[in-house]
């Protein structure tokens, strides 16, 4: 990372999902086993579909679904997930020595993802990663509403003491992106997750991160006076 001025940021936000773990395959076997019991055709699975809230996938999914019908099949799909083992969803290859490399230069890591907090925590244990974060922000972290992602990178910066001059967003998602951008903070987009290419690349991340093993790493933007 020395290379490309990554190595400047004292704070480092991840996306969850196609980020840090490839969730994907326990994702969409039990959504696509949810929707086949309530009669509902699943398209051909498709991992670019995971990264916004869970009712937009759904809904992606079966458009003109009823409000009562989609929240029956969110309920029974967060139900099964819960009590999924995660076998199906590995860390991707580069993410634990990178966060070895950053804990011991002193940096501190925080997770922000769509998913519900418990189901967070309890994913993040099983993979091990979960000793190397100072702070988790989730869909459901205040009470009585459902925050964005730059509301919940707000959330942690708020409560950790966060300059948003020195924290860098990483997320495979333009929602990651723009989440960072209005947290003001830098961003770097992985193309070995979900998102689109060409979708990410879009959103002017400051950096790419081109494999999971986070061995090809390339500036896009001009870093920022401080």
């Amino acid at each position: 990372m020395k290379a490309c001025g990554m190595e400047r940021y004292a704070d480092w936000f991840f996306d969850l999902d196609g980020t840090l773990v490839d969730s994907a395959p326990d994702i969409l076997r039990l959504l696509a086993g949810v929707l086949r019991e309530e009669g509902l055709g699943m398209p051909e699975p498709d991992k670019r579909r995971i990264g916004p809230p869970l009712e937009d996938i759904i809904l992606g999914l079966c458009p003109g679904l009823s409000p009562e019908r989609l929240d029956r099949v969110v309920r029974v799909y967060r139900g099964r997930y819960r009590a999924c083992p995660f076998d199906g969803s590995p860390a991707f290859a580069g993410i634990p020595p990178l966060f070895e490399r950053l804990t011991a230069r002193g940096c501190r890591l925080f997770v922000a993802t769509n998913k519900p907090e418990d189901v967070t925590r309890r994913l993040l244990e099983t993979r091990g990663l979960s000793p190397f974060l100072t702070g988790i922000a989730c869909s459901d972290s205040a009470p009585g509403r459902r925050l964005s992602k730059a509301e919940m990178l707000g959330l942690l910066a708020e409560r950790h003491g966060v300059a948003a001059e020195h924290a860098i967003m990483v997320g495979d998602s333009v929602f990651d992106m723009r989440g960072g951008r209005e947290a003001g903070m830098d961003t770097a987009a992985v193309l070995y997750g979900y998102g689109r290419r060409e979708a990410l690349l879009k959103t002017e991340p400051d950096f790419v991160v081109e494999d999971a093993a986070w061995t090809r790493i390339s500036r896009r933007r001009q870093p920022r006076c401080l």
